[in-house]
C-alpha cells in the first residue's frame, strides 16, 4: 500500500492525462473503463474524478459516443440485444442511457438472427436432426438473441429467398 501511495503522490498529473489519452486514442472507452485503467496503472488511491472530468470537458471521453460506437460494432459482429445490454452494463455505463440508446435502434433482431445463423451454418437441411438444431440454438442464445428470435432463425431459410440478405438494420 505504501509503495502505490508514494507512486501516486510522485506521478505528474500530465502523465496521468497522457496515459488516459493514449488509451482513448486507440479506441473509445467508457468513463468506468478509464477509471479502472488509471487506478490499475497509478494505484487504487488515485482520485480519478478530476482527470475524468477534464477528459469529458475536452470531449476526449464521451459515454454517449462510446455507446453509439459499441452498438454499431456489436450489431456488425452479430450480437443480439440481450448480450449487447449485458456488455454495456458490465462496462459501467448508466443504465438509463443504455436503455435509451437501445430503444433508438432500428434493428430487425429476427432478421439479424436468421442472417447470422445462415452465415455461420449455411442452409438448414430439410431433415436436420435435433442435435444440430440444438447446437445452432445454443450458438444464437450465446450471441444474445431471445428464444423467439432463435426459433425464428431456425425456421427461416434465407437461401430460398430471391431477395439478397440485408444487414438486418433498417
Amino acid at each position: 500500500k505504501t509503495l502505490s501511495r508514494r507512486m501516486t503522490e510522485s506521478v505528474d498529473p500530465a502523465e496521468i492525462r497522457r496515459a488516459a489519452m493514449y488509451w482513448l486514442a486507440r479506441r473509445d472507452h467508457s468513463r468506468q473503463e478509464i477509471h479502472r485503467k488509471l487506478q490499475k496503472k497509478f494505484g487504487a488511491e488515485l482520485d480519478t474524478g478530476p482527470y475524468l472530468d477534464w477528459l469529458e470537458e475536452h470531449n476526449f471521453l464521451n459515454d454517449a459516443r462510446y455507446i453509439e460506437v459499441f452498438l454499431r460494432s456489436a450489431i456488425e459482429r452479430g450480437h443480439g440485444l440481450l448480450r449487447i445490454r449485458q456488455d454495456l452494463q458490465q462496462r459501467g455505463l448508466d443504465r438509463q442511457r443504455v436503455e435509451e440508446a437501445l430503444q433508438a435502434l432500428e434493428v430487425d433482431w429476427f432478421a439479424l438472427a436468421a442472417q447470422l445463423r445462415q452465415r455461420r451454418f449455411g442452409a438448414l437441411p430439410q431433415r436436420a436432426d435435433q442435435k444440430e438444431k440444438a447446437r445452432q440454438l445454443r450458438f444464437l442464445q450465446y450471441r444474445g438473441f431471445s428464444a423467439d428470435q432463435c426459433f425464428h432463425a431456425l425456421e427461416t431459410d434465407l437461401s430460398a429467398d430471391s431477395s439478397p440478405a440485408g444487414s438486418g438494420i433498417r
